[in-house]
């Protein structure tokens, strides 16, 4: 059983990691410049284009999606007595489909983004959260120090992203820099950090570090 989980994990992460490297590629070749998530926003990989537009990213960050969704969903054929896997499944499927939501709902509506962005940094949160949780509550059972570690390094990633949250500077107020062109004209351009922009896709990595750190939990329990 323990096969199928490690399997959907890896599997999930290839196509994770194929998402960035072909939504990259084709941001580049649409709008002739470089793409930073320093700077940009997931959803602009999708910025006023159709699902075609970025037909390859979209589809490896669908199925990566769908795998994780997956790995989650099999958690309760995992036995085992630990009653805070149930919480971890909740709160890794809500996260999963937060980082879907936030890759396809534009800027442009305010109301619905902002929505999407809270429910993805809670679950972001909350997601690893809950595998330290569970983690702790295996070492109060058995006083194994692997679930102490598992514990540990769950919950530093969770105090992570609260601090995150936690930044006075996160904030959709972005500043943008006035800067000369090639011809002596002035225009705006984006600052190096837009911290809400690069927060988001903090959180959407955590998905990927959360299906890692649930693994692992699974070979600890």
């Amino acid at each position: 059983m323990f096969g199928w989980f490690l399997a959907l994990g890896i599997t999930s992460l290839v196509f994770f990691l194929a998402y960035i490297i072909f939504s990259i590629r084709n941001y580049k070749y649409r709008f002739k410049e470089n793409y930073d998530i320093r700077n940009h926003f997931p959803y602009e990989f999708n910025y006023e284009s159709k699902f075609t537009d970025n037909i390859l990213g979209n589809i490896c960050l669908t199925l990566s999606l769908l795998f994780s969704l997956a790995l989650y969903a099999m958690v309760p054929t995992y036995k085992n007595n630990n009653g805070m896997l149930f919480v971890v499944l909740i709160t890794g499927i809500i996260l999963t489909i937060s980082v879907c939501l936030i890759n396809f709902v534009p800027l442009k509506l305010l109301k619905s983004h902002l929505v999407c962005s809270v429910i993805l940094f809670v679950s972001a949160f909350m997601t690893p959260a809950s595998i330290g949780l569970t983690a702790l509550k295996e070492y109060q059972d058995f006083k194994e120090v692997t679930s102490l570690v598992m514990m540990i390094v769950a919950l530093t990633f969770a105090l992570f992203c609260f601090v995150l949250v936690m930044n006075p500077r996160l904030s959709l107020k972005i500043k943008m820099i006035t800067a000369t062109n090639e011809k002596g004209e002035e225009i705006y351009v984006r600052p190096k950090y837009i911290v809400y922009a690069f927060s988001e896709w903090i959180m959407t990595f955590i998905l990927m570090v959360s299906n890692i750190l649930l693994i692992f939990l699974l070979m600890v329990l």
